[in-house]
């Protein structure tokens, strides 16, 4: 069976799994989601405690939802949200930008190929290109909510608009850069 195909175990009940099932399960989990939280941390014990305690936000609510149709992308929200949160509440633990090479040879997970490390490095440029044709108020409200997290009621006061008025803007703001990213993207692979 497909690795990716043991996270529909996480549909049912985790705990009526047999071990092996469950380890499995775990092991499809951990190979989607640690490289991305790897990447936030950039330190293997911060992004292993991560990634165990989002399994087990996984675990309780996978059974709850409704649709398992985007299973996987619900997945890594989970844990890149658990991540953002724990930035959050630890305020000591910052992203840092030039990364620690770490080894481990008892992991169970496989490092990033040379192929995809480069399609990470050419989706980053676009990212960058791509907001460089926001107009500056887009690309301030961006900046200001996803990189130094304030809250809309903060960027509003800073901004001298209502709350309301701003989350119409981030709507618009995300749109253009979606748009401006797709465009980017699907041109470079052609």
């Amino acid at each position: 069976m497909h690795m990716e195909q043991w996270l529909y175990f996480l549909r049912g009940n985790y705990y009526d799994l047999d071990r092996d099932a469950q380890e499995l399960a775990y092991r499809a989990y951990r190979d989607l989601v640690y490289r991305d939280i790897f990447f936030l941390f950039r330190n293997h014990e911060l992004a292993e405690d991560v990634v165990q305690e989002s399994f087990f936000k996984v675990v309780a609510k996978a059974p709850k939802l409704k649709n398992s149709k985007h299973l996987k992308a619900w997945i890594i929200k989970v844990a890149r949200n658990h991540a953002y949160d724990f930035f959050k509440k630890n305020k000591k633990y910052h992203h840092v930008s030039e990364p620690k090479v770490v080894i481990d040879t008892e992991a169970s997970f496989s490092l990033p190929t040379v192929a995809e490390q480069v399609e990470d490095q050419i989706r980053n440029e676009v990212l960058h290109e791509s907001l460089n044709e926001l107009n500056p108020m887009y690309r301030q409200i961006l900046f200001l909510y996803y990189i130094e997290e304030k809250p809309y009621r903060e960027i509003a006061q800073q901004l001298g608009t209502t709350e309301q008025a701003l989350a119409q803007m981030m709507v618009r703001a995300r749109k253009k850069l979606f748009h401006y990213f797709s465009k980017r993207w699907v041109d470079g692979d052609e």
